[in-house]
């Protein structure tokens, strides 16, 4: 997946697109965590990995509901499971554990969260850590994205 990166994204649309690239290349166990500002399109990214699987239902984003579980075969598409997270409003690394954060690691999926850098404990080894900022000159984003070790 290091072939995608870095790269240069204008507008959601396109980082739709991207997500769909990059989701062509995870497979089932794949953990990404997602970090970026407000509005740098995380959710958008989360879109196209979701697409990229077969999802056809609506992937938003789950900051009040925490982890949205977009299923394989539940009516939608979908060829493997998709969990997507968002930590933004959780304030101690405990609270993700309360939701199950480690038993969705061991189900047969890909998880994505987002804000991941608020608990970077909790991350696990093998993670692709997709870092997006906002391009300085354009209304664009820049994407990078590493491998931990």
């Amino acid at each position: 997946m290091n072939e995608l990166f870095p790269a240069e994204i204008i507008g959601a649309e396109a980082m739709r697109e991207f997500g769909k690239k990059m989701g062509a290349h995870l497979k089932s166990g794949a953990v990404v965590a997602l970090i970026g500002d407000l509005g740098a399109g995380k959710t958008h990214l989360t879109q196209g990995i979701a697409l990229s699987k077969g999802y056809t239902g609506e992937v938003t984003s789950p900051t009040f509901a925490l982890v949205n579980e977009y299923l394989a075969g539940a009516g939608k598409g979908g060829e493997v499971d998709v969990f997507h997270f968002d930590v933004y409003r959780l304030e101690e690394a405990v609270e993700l554990l309360e939701i199950g954060w480690e038993d969705y690691l061991d189900r047969e999926g890909i998880v994505i969260i987002e804000w991941a850098d608020k608990f970077p404990e909790l991350i696990p080894s093998g993670t692709w850590c997709v870092g997006i900022e906002h391009m300085k000159d354009v209304e664009g984003r820049e994407l990078v994205c590493e491998r931990l070790e």
